[in-house]
């Protein structure tokens, strides 16, 4: 049944006479030969059922066989569908031009293009596509928004122009205010972002999410007093949505009017209409508050602690005071409220992470370790608890427990960047490279771009002095996603030790060493390249000053005592 529909569909295209193509027959005749049409008719179905069964390469077959018989447009597009299909788009690009070349007037051939070059990657011929679309019919909407959507990517300024364009041309919409919203607020274009929402409001009055925009927008702009009236309006409406309680808290604080601030707390704290659940996001919310404005701390941890006067047998208050405490760098007094989230509710993740949090970033690795040994008890599946708990054990040079741990970690959540990197690099300190560079390369095919795991992966490779090339585009990228870390720079300046340009192992590695702590192995690192240079006082100097920070490194002993690598 299906076919005899397709092959309808097939004969209106072929024997109606959709295509201009140019007529194929003898020498001097103005027609095709009717047995040729009937046969790219027949391969043309054929390619349609194998497309439908998702056998996209017998389909490419067939549709070259039907253009054997018949130079059609349509066929042209049929087959870029299926080169698209098969991810190869270069060959789908050709088929897909030449489908335009056959019919320049047919737009949906050009939306075709234009996504084949977005799905490889080649943006600016995309644009061109969607730039010759627009002259065939500028009244296009799709075709403009395409256009812009791309120039997004590239140059915003240029985006906003387009976006501009459309709503003179076509009037308001939602889909170009968003996106005019979003860039004006990415560009810092506060008052222009407010004009948009305002714009979106009018075609949704009703719509919460937009007032909640608004009223940020308001408040990133100063105008608190605008915010202020948006949010009471939205608590009004909806007196449990903790979001709202959680900013209008905030802009309480802001403007030191801490009684009101308070009222917002004691309802959303004392339980009476929100659930426990509720109750625990409004803190989390406002945590994240303090966080990007520290200055309201205070105020808030003087209310968190009133609460937990009012409830001592309730966690959550020690929680919210141990987060904020942890924030200010009151590293005793948060410990002393995580302790207590953890002997009152021993099975909440967050108390057992949390505490421990505290004491890694002390570098006290032992207790950190002594706290996750037992959380294990309490919250045996907690990928968090297992993570901390191997990059813990790292740190002490527990590698075999380290990797014990990690595995566990990745058996909870086995795409997590985190864990896959930290286990790869336990496994490249045990030296086994084999399984390190496996976690690595499957950890790139998720997160190709993740510059933590291209510099540690870059380094693995150079310390081994393999596949360097690789290495160093891996490390260039990590530089250029972040140009101070120290680590990185160290990396890439190992890198070009080992290509031998020691000049810009030099720059790198003088530039870890100037960004921030140093450690022994940059030190060293710094040492090798000066006596590479010939500066062989400078590398003992530096030898030196890494020994003094790694007493036990025999190799680093030896390599001083005999004033060479």
């Amino acid at each position: 049944m299906v076919k005899s529909f397709i092959t309808i569909i097939f004969v209106l295209f072929f024997l109606g006479g959709c295509g201009s193509t140019k007529p194929e027959g003898a020498p001097g005749t103005n027609t095709i030969k009717t047995v040729d049409r009937e046969k790219a008719l027949d391969h043309f179905v054929n390619g349609s059922i194998y497309d439908q069964k998702g056998d996209y390469a017998k389909a490419v077959l067939e549709y070259q066989d039907a253009l054997r018989y018949h130079r059609d447009a349509a066929i042209y597009f049929a087959l870029s569908k299926s080169y698209t299909a098969l991810r190869k788009f270069d060959l789908a690009a050709q088929a897909a031009s030449e489908a335009i070349n056959i019919e320049p007037k047919k737009k949906e051939y050009y939306t075709n293009l234009a996504e084949i070059y977005i799905s490889s990657g080649a943006f600016d011929s995309a644009i061109k596509t969607y730039d010759n679309l627009i002259q065939i019919d500028s009244t296009d909407f799709n075709a403009w928004y395409g256009l812009a959507r791309l120039h997004q990517f590239t140059s915003p300024s240029k985006a906003i122009q387009i976006y501009n364009k459309m709503a003179e041309r076509f009037g308001v919409s939602w889909e170009v205010s968003m996106q005019l919203t979003d860039l004006y607020r990415m560009l810092g274009k506060i008052d222009e972002a407010i004009l948009e929402i305002k714009k979106l409001r009018a075609i949704d009055s009703g719509n919460i999410e937009l007032t909640k925009a608004l009223a940020e927008m308001y408040l990133a702009s100063g105008k608190s007093d605008s915010a202020l009236v948006l949010y009471n309006d939205i608590i009004e409406l909806f007196p449990t949505d903790v979001e709202t309680r959680a900013a209008l808290t905030h802009l309480y604080l802001l403007q030191q009017d801490y009684q009101k601030a308070a009222s917002q707390f004691d309802f959303v704290m004392k339980g009476e209409v929100l659930s426990i659940a509720d109750q625990l996001k409004f803190g989390q919310i406002f945590i994240a508050f303090i966080q990007k404005d520290s200055a309201v701390a205070p105020y808030a941890l003087n209310l968190f602690e009133k609460i937990r006067n009012q409830y001592p047998s309730d966690w959550r208050p020690y929680w919210l005071i141990g987060v904020t405490t942890s924030i200010m760098k009151l590293d005793s007094v948060a410990i002393e409220n995580f302790k207590k989230v953890t002997e009152l509710d021993k099975r909440n993740p967050d108390g057992w992470v949390y505490l421990a949090s505290v004491y890694y970033e002390k570098q006290d690795f032992p207790t950190t370790i002594k706290i996750l040994e037992e959380a294990k008890n309490f919250v045996p599946d907690e990928f968090r608890v297992y993570l901390l708990l191997g990059v813990s054990y790292q740190r002490l040079q527990k590698l075999e427990s380290a990797a014990m741990v990690l595995e566990k970690a990745i058996g909870l959540d086995e795409k997590n960047a985190d864990a896959l990197s930290a286990l790869a690099l336990v496994y490249d300190d045990l030296k086994r490279y084999e399984e390190s560079d496996s976690l690595y390369e499957k950890a790139l095919r998720l997160y190709p771009n993740n510059h933590l795991l291209l510099n540690n992966y870059a380094y693995s490779l150079s310390v081994r002095n393999v596949q360097i090339d690789r290495a160093l585009r891996m490390a260039q990228e990590a530089i250029k996603q972040q140009p101070k870390n120290s680590s990185y720079l160290d990396t890439i300046g190992w890198i070009y030790f080992q290509i031998g340009d020691y000049n810009s192992a030099l720059k790198y590695i003088s530039q870890a060493i100037e960004a921030g702590e140093v450690s022994s192995v940059v030190l060293e690192h710094l040492g090798d390249v000066y006596f590479k240079l010939g500066n062989k006082d400078k590398a003992i100097e530096n030898w030196q000053s890494a020994l003094q920070k790694d007493l036990n490194n025999k190799q680093l002993q030896e390599k001083i005592e005999r004033g060479s690598l």
